[in-house]
């Protein structure tokens, strides 16, 4: 499941918490507004449909569409294609906090562990931990990792790193 919270400020100045969900990956996002289920969204061939609700102004579908298209998780699975793309043939989003990763054929699994497990966590920006199941090409292998995002802070003579 997937759960943003969208701020919108309103015609009358007003501003409004509406909370964004999603189930699971592929599904669409129910707008939540004071606990109340009033409508939702999902994204079609490249372009956001409204399945649901009405009354939406044209300013809030755009706020809320674009708000979710610009979170980091929508991104991640490129990133890793092109940080890897003779390793990875694919990586499939499940939810902001798990993904799954297939590898090319003709790879050292082993050795894509090694690498995948010290460099994946320097790619993560969001806060939260993050499970990758990663599997070989035929699925006759895999392996899970919890990542942590890195976090560094400054120093007088440079930057350290600090586990969370």
């Amino acid at each position: 499941m997937t759960e943003l919270e969208y701020f919108f400020e309103g015609e009358n100045g007003v501003s409004e918490l509406y909370q964004l969900i999603r189930f699971g990956a592929g599904e669409p996002w129910k707008i939540v507004l004071n606990g109340e289920l009033i409508g939702s969204l999902e994204k079609q061939h490249g372009a956001w449909a409204q399945l649901s609700g009405n009354g939406f102004s044209r300013e809030l579908l755009n706020g809320i569409t674009t708000y979710i298209d610009v979170q980091y998780f929508n991104s991640l699975p490129a990133e890793i294609c092109s940080r890897w793309p003779n390793l990875v043939e694919k990586v499939v989003l499940r939810s902001d906090t798990a993904y799954m990763i297939i590898c090319k054929e003709g790879i050292s699994f082993k050795s894509f562990q090694r690498i995948f497990s010290r460099f994946v966590p320097g790619l993560l920006k969001d806060e939260w931990t993050v499970n990758f199941q990663v599997f070989n090409h035929d699925f006759s292998d895999d392996f899970s990792l919890l990542a942590k995002p890195l976090v560094y802070k400054k120093e007088s003579f440079g930057w350290e790193e600090v586990n969370r």
